[in-house]
């Protein structure tokens, strides 16, 4: 089923960049999230900018929205320090679920990563039953966002 209106957060950050393209068409509305302005939408996109971890602005993304693909956070362990990974990307993930949740967003997706199974041994094979084993702050920050969305 289309979606009517959906949602990207981290749209101008690297993998945000790469999918509003491909993403257009994909529902009746889009609207594009980041921290950073966003100064290239297209005619009938709507473009928002805030910070997801403070009070009200995941609230303020996620109105009127039906689908919501979550990119928003710090990427990799060179992007912060671990109280800027964690703060941002584990309060953001909570507050944009919940705030999904609150606003009947029937579908979320996560973003996750490799790094939640990064110290597994290089070869082993690893399955969804397998426990996450995260190679730093970053890959827990995924593991929260993966326990979020069970």
């Amino acid at each position: 089923m289309r979606p009517k209106r959906l949602l990207l957060t981290g749209a101008a950050g690297e993998i945000g960049r790469v999918l509003r393209p491909a993403l257009r068409g994909v529902a009746e509305k889009v609207r594009w999230h980041d921290l950073r302005p966003i100064d290239d939408a297209a005619p009938g996109e709507e473009a928002m900018s805030g910070d997801l971890t403070l009070p009200g602005a995941a609230e303020a993304a996620t109105e009127g929205v039906d689908c919501v693909v979550h990119l928003a956070g710090i990427p990799r362990e060179a992007g912060g320090t671990p109280d800027e990974i964690l703060a941002t990307n584990v309060v953001g993930a909570h507050r944009m679920f919940e705030a999904a949740r609150k606003a009947g967003v029937r579908r979320f997706i996560f973003a996750s990563s490799n790094h939640v199974i990064g110290f597994y041994r290089a070869g082993e094979w690893v399955g969804t039953l397998e426990p996450p084993r995260p190679d730093g702050h970053y890959g827990v920050s995924k593991v929260f966002g993966e326990a979020m969305g069970r």
